[in-house]
């Protein structure tokens, strides 16, 4: 049973190492695609005579509603962060929302967890901490990378992102303890909240503007954003 169980475990950390880098890789990609949606979109309503700030004026209520944008401030938010919420609603992304909710009972389940995660954090601060390494004899680009990997190892610790604080603490050969009942059940909360950032991200119109292979491609999506943004439908 326990060798199962180690099985189980493994399968499910290089689970999460995968949907941590796939996600990492479809944010980046959506950002980067921002800047030419956006340029594209201007260029598809020019060249078919389409009058953007018509289309905002008159929209400036629906795109408040949608996005939680102020409707005076409507015009000054770049069309790319409308392209690039998921599901055209605003969301509170997985980065700022609790792993997940814990019921009473769970409180105390994974009160040992917490603790266990917070002595590993401060097993990892005493190598780390940017006053820790401030006398250290290396060079400046390997502090660096010490102190980010600190920042990383914080931001995990803060957002209960207990995965990434353990490849942290790999990387510096800090021992971790593998309590396989109570972690399994914590990275299986984890895996879900990736998989549903993974999701989100695919709902983009950047995302989907950045997998389009031609300007066809590119033109119905941007019609598709154009109706989903302000019922609007460019006649044939």
């Amino acid at each position: 049973m326990i060798k199962t169980t180690k099985i189980k475990y493994r399968r499910l950390m290089n689970e999460l190492e995968y949907l941590h880098e796939e996600c990492e890789l479809l944010e980046d990609i959506m950002g980067e695609a921002a800047g030419d949606f956006e340029a594209y979109y201007r260029e598809f309503c020019v060249r078919n005579n389409i009058d953007l700030n018509k289309l905002n004026d008159e929209n400036k209520d629906r795109i408040s509603d949608l996005y939680g944008v102020e409707p005076e401030k409507v015009k000054e938010t770049p069309v790319s962060e409308y392209s690039g919420s998921a599901a055209m609603v605003k969301v509170d992304t997985p980065e700022d929302e609790p792993l997940f909710e814990e019921t009473e009972e769970e409180l105390g389940r994974f009160k040992k967890l917490h603790e266990y995660f917070n002595k590993l954090f401060r097993k990892l601060a005493m190598r780390l901490h940017p006053d820790r390494i401030e006398n250290y004899t290396a060079d400046d680009e390997y502090k660096r990378k010490m102190a980010w990997d600190f920042s990383e190892a914080k931001s995990a610790l803060d957002k209960k992102k207990y995965f990434k604080l353990i490849q942290v603490a790999k990387k510096h050969n800090i021992y971790v303890t593998e309590n396989f009942t109570l972690q399994m059940k914590w990275f299986k909360k984890e895996r879900d909240v990736l998989m549903k950032s993974i999701a989100q991200v695919k709902t983009t119109y950047n995302y989907k503007f950045a997998e389009c292979e031609t300007d066809e491609e590119k033109d119905e999506v941007i019609k598709q954003f154009m109706w989903h943004l302000f019922r609007f439908r460019l006649d044939s």
